[in-house]
């Protein structure tokens, strides 16, 4: 009974997330990247796992913990302790799987809008770019790197989620006075964090490579519909803008020997990661 009563009101809440948020992109509609379908299947098949095993443990002590209790009840020896104790040790799970539950909804959004922002920045390659994903630095990661003729993008993606209620400002954001306005909130970290990667990927291809570089920033939020009320101090974009805007962006001109050199020290850190300290 207790199991019941913890996690009836905790499939509640989980529900209610899920009605009131959803992902700012259709993932079925973004370009297929490789394994995407299998992986997909192995993400539901993990959970539905999960979910029988949690399920069959409950079927199966429900009648014993029943019993034990109308025993003890018949005997005049209720073991109040020991039902304080799994309450509490109920409670404590229900917390647990509430709070790790919010981490993974925040998880599944950030990973489908990296999905969008790659699938996208793919388009690039067939103009000249090299691309790259999630290049390990120190401590952080960034999310993309293009590199092309006309210099080198630091490309962070954010997902953010959308209400469900169908107004028709729920989709929109807009940058003005230096923040990033969402409909019922105001941020501007992403902008400084961009910032700080851009700038320790110019220092670190600029001495690797020997290449003089100044990486450019780039925000990208998949499925917003950007408003710039001010002028921005980098490109922020919907992850459709990325491979028109790309092109016409940029800083400098490199030659292909010059990509190569780049490129070469991205791929060697992607497969060996940070060097050791």
């Amino acid at each position: 009974m207790a199991l019941s009563a913890t996690l009836a009101p905790m499939y509640i809440l989980i529900r209610q997330r899920e009605k009131n948020l959803r992902l700012p992109i259709d993932r079925e509609q973004l370009l297929r990247l490789p394994g995407y379908g299998l992986q997909e299947e192995l993400r539901d098949k993990q959970f539905a796992i999960l979910g029988y095993l949690v399920f069959g443990l409950y079927i199966v002590l429900s009648p014993f913990a029943f019993v034990s209790i109308q025993t003890h009840i018949k005997a005049g020896n209720f073991p109040y302790l020991l039902c304080i104790t799994a309450i509490s040790g109920l409670l404590f799970v229900a917390f647990k799987t509430v709070r790790n539950f919010n981490q993974l909804t925040k998880l599944r959004l950030g990973h489908a809008a990296e999905l969008a922002t790659a699938a996208e920045l793919m388009l690039l390659q067939a103009q000249g770019y090299q691309i790259f994903h999630d290049i390990q630095a120190d401590k952080f990661n960034i999310d993309h790197l293009a590199i092309g003729p006309n210099g080198v993008f630091a490309i962070e993606t954010k997902g953010r989620h959308k209400r469900t209620e169908d107004s028709k400002e729920s989709h929109k954001m807009a940058f003005k006075d230096g923040k990033l306005v969402f409909p019922s909130w105001t941020e501007s970290d992403p902008i400084d964090q961009a910032v700080r990667q851009a700038k320790w990927a110019t220092q670190w291809l600029s001495k690797a490579s020997g290449v003089n570089i100044t990486a450019v920033p780039v925000l990208v939020f998949p499925g917003w519909y950007i408003n710039l009320q001010s002028r921005p101090p980098f490109p922020i974009l919907n992850h459709k803008q990325l491979a028109t805007t790309l092109p016409r962006s940029g800083n400098t001109q490199l030659s292909q020997e010059q990509i190569n050199a780049i490129c070469y020290q991205v791929a060697q850190r992607s497969v060996q990661g940070p060097p050791p300290k």
